[in-house]
């Protein structure tokens, strides 16, 4: 079974010494070989991309992207998509937007796990979140 990665595992994995670091590191790894097959969608690269460029780092944003590229299958984001993440902010507004874009993502393709450290997860319907 498939499991969707939020953008903070990514992140936690590749920063600085946190709690989190390490699970997330050694769920990565576990994805790299094989022992869990991972997607995440194009709005997660644009997060890091951008959390990357603010703090003028966009060349580590880059690569940790060119990562996960090689790691994760990548899906897109369709209109079915953004209309479903319109119905789901208006059903829980404390989702963050670009959190309810994931949620539609995984919802439209039939996927129900996520690895997130994010709670506001826990409030979409359909959806498991689980913590490395």
């Amino acid at each position: 079974m498939k499991v969707f990665l939020d953008v903070n595992i990514f992140i936690y994995a590749a920063g600085r010494e946190h709690p989190h670091k390490t699970p997330s590191a050694r769920l990565i790894h576990e994805v790299g070989e094989g022992r869990l097959e991972a997607v995440t969608d194009a709005e997660a690269l644009q997060e890091i991309l951008y959390r990357f460029w603010r703090v003028k780092a966009l060349p580590d944003g880059m690569a940790l992207c060119e990562r996960i590229i090689q790691l994760a299958d990548i899906l897109t984001i369709s209109k079915d998509d953004l209309v479903l993440a319109i119905r789901l902010l208006g059903q829980q507004p404390v989702v963050e937007p670009r959190d309810a874009i994931h949620a539609a993502v995984m919802l439209n393709h039939g996927l129900t796990r996520l690895y997130s450290y994010d709670h506001h997860f826990d409030l979409i319907p359909g959806l498991k979140r689980l913590e490395p």
